[in-house]
């Protein structure tokens, strides 16, 4: 069992890059407006919060997502998303986010030349797309015309590779923000605003116990998960082994049929019982509104197999 003091190195050792640390960071009106304004190249006009870390889901049948910093100008919607897990499925995500942050911010009667641009920012800690570039930047552009008419609906997807090797075609600030998210680098007014940031929430008792109940319950689950998934496994294990051992018996002889069908049924079955309990944990992780993210790093499930628990679980 994990101690509270390994919880209290955690939560010394985290950095910008934590989705829990990201999230709180860029509530900071300040330093929000500057990473954005640095990534976009360009000023935006009074903030406003739509939600840090909330659940947005559009009608009881669809799939839930949850956005680490969701903002909107006069002009536009941000959506900005701190990534650490190298996922395959990350554009099909970006799709479903710009997706729902525009049906959740269009009034009915809307006219759709009223809409405004949504820009989706991805602060990635790896490649996302394996080419080598420091920024990926995706809008639609006509495939006949060589790509060189655009669409102009206001839609942009933009993909950092803060693990790039070179940035010297960055701004310098620019290059200072990707040095201090994968390296935590102090460089520039801003990282020294995020770092100061930082130690003032780290600081905080009312945070530093949100996040160590938070990682204490994971961590509960899990040990319950394991305990459960042995005696699970270890029940099915037996049934399957002598049913197996009956099988093999009877052309090698009971007894060596029943020692290796025992030992081939305990392993299956506890490796069933181990995922069983996974899966369970993924549930009651779900049901506490935890991110995606954060589920993928506590059980080790694939991304498709959360998803479907989400969905089943909202049907």
């Amino acid at each position: 069992m994990i101690q509270n003091q390994d919880f209290t190195r955690q939560w010394e050792e985290l950095t910008f890059a934590n989705d829990f640390i990201f999230s709180r960071v860029m509530r900071d009106e300040n330093i929000c407006r500057q990473v954005v304004e640095l990534i976009l190249g360009v000023k935006i006009g009074q903030i406003q919060y739509l939600s840090a870390q909330d659940e947005h889901k559009l009608d009881p049948d669809t799939m839930r997502i949850i956005m680490d910093v969701y903002l909107k100008d006069e002009q536009r919607i941000i959506n900005v998303e701190m990534q650490t897990s190298h996922k395959k499925d990350l554009p099909k995500r970006s799709r479903y986010y710009q997706s729902v942050s525009d049906v959740s911010n269009t009034p009915s009667g809307t006219k759709y030349r009223q809409l405004p641009d949504n820009i989706l920012i991805f602060i990635c800690t790896f490649d996302p797309f394996d080419k080598g570039y420091s920024r990926y930047t995706f809008e639609y552009t006509c495939v006949e015309s060589q790509h060189q008419l655009r669409l102009q609906d206001g839609s942009i997807r933009i993909f950092l590779n803060t693990k790039a090797t070179s940035l010297s075609h960055l701004d310098e600030k620019l290059q200072a923000f990707y040095h201090y998210v994968q390296e935590g680098v102090v460089n520039s007014d801003l990282t020294e605003a995020i770092a100061h940031k930082i130690h003032s929430l780290k600081a905080d008792s009312i945070e530093r116990r949100t996040y160590m109940t938070l990682a204490l319950k994971m961590a509960d689950i899990q040990y319950d998960a394991y305990e459960e998934g042995w005696e699970e496994g270890h029940k099915d294990g037996m049934a399957i082994g002598l049913e197996q051992g009956r099988e093999q018996g009877l052309s090698q002889g009971l007894e060596q049929g029943r020692a290796k069908g025992l030992e081939q049924g305990l392993e299956q079955g506890l490796e069933k019982g181990a995922y069983n309990k996974t899966v369970e944990m993924a549930q009651k992780l779900l049901a506490m509104g935890l991110s995606l993210e954060q589920i993928e790093q506590v059980t080790e499930l694939p991304r498709e197999t959360i998803l479907q628990l989400q969905d089943s679980s909202s049907s």
